[in-house]
């Protein structure tokens, strides 16, 4: 085969189109599936990091693990695709809040609808994030304000032809971190950590969106996309260069 260049940004109308022309008709799944169920994944990353050449492009599947993964591999362009249109919406979400957000601390105070609390910076480790949103009620207005933003900055900034149903689905999952906060897990709203409701019945408690940000990789290192400031930046100027294409397929 040819090789193809992967340009550096895609345009607005490129990335649509790609999602578009490549997508499938949306699937069923049993889950709504807003956080991962492995808490796991960035185990495998030292290995990968010596197999793996920067530049490529990367093919994912499911929710935000993958930009755990893209930080870590520095590829050329992402494919991220599942079998629900319920997850290209997700990630949709992800990108609005991203593009929005300067940094992790905004990034979570718009997810999270709650407001910034003080003394939160660049130097901050994802451990004092979390922790000090663990501490913040959170706002209607600023939930209002920011969906508000969501839904401008992918409608009007970029253009893409969202409908009713993709404009519900995104709301949706804007919604539930609004509900359950950094406990958000697999299938649902997750309860902290100790709590035996959180156990499903094969024994196991899925992890929440706030332990997959504080896991580490099997040599102890925090690679997770909000575990520095400088993994969040990289994943920034992807998104905002139209780098990261969620699709629908099976």
């Amino acid at each position: 085969l040819a090789r193809v260049d992967v340009p550096a940004r895609l345009t607005d109308a490129e990335f649509w189109k790609l999602i578009e022309d490549t997508s499938e008709p949306n699937g069923f799944f049993r889950s709504d599936n807003l956080v991962s169920n492995e808490d796991t994944f960035q185990g495998v990353i030292p290995r990968l990091l010596t197999i793996v050449k920067p530049g490529g492009v990367y093919f994912g599947v499911g929710p935000d693990q993958n930009f755990t993964y893209i930080v870590a591999l520095q590829p050329r362009i992402a494919f991220i695709t599942d079998i629900r249109r319920g997850n290209l919406q997700e990630h949709l979400m992800y990108k609005a809040l991203l593009e929005l957000s300067a940094d992790r601390a905004d990034f979570l105070s718009r997810l999270f609808s709650r407001p910034r609390p003080a003394g939160l910076g660049p130097a901050s480790s994802a451990a004092e994030l979390f922790a000090a949103y663990g501490r913040v009620d959170t706002s209607p207005a600023l939930y209002d304000e920011t969906w508000l933003a969501v839904r401008d900055l992918l409608v009007k900034r970029h253009g893409f032809p969202l409908g009713a149903e993709d404009l519900a689905g995104i709301e949706f999952v804007f919604g539930s971190f609004r509900a359950a906060g950094p406990y958000l897990a697999y299938g649902g709203t997750g309860v902290p950590t100790g709590n035996a409701s959180a156990f499903s019945g094969r024994g196991m408690r899925y992890p929440t969106y706030q332990d997959l940000q504080l896991a580490t990789d099997d040599q102890g290192r925090n690679r997770a996309y909000l575990g520095s400031e400088d993994n969040y930046r990289m994943l920034k100027l992807f998104e905002e260069r139209n780098l990261l294409v969620p699709l629908v397929g099976d």
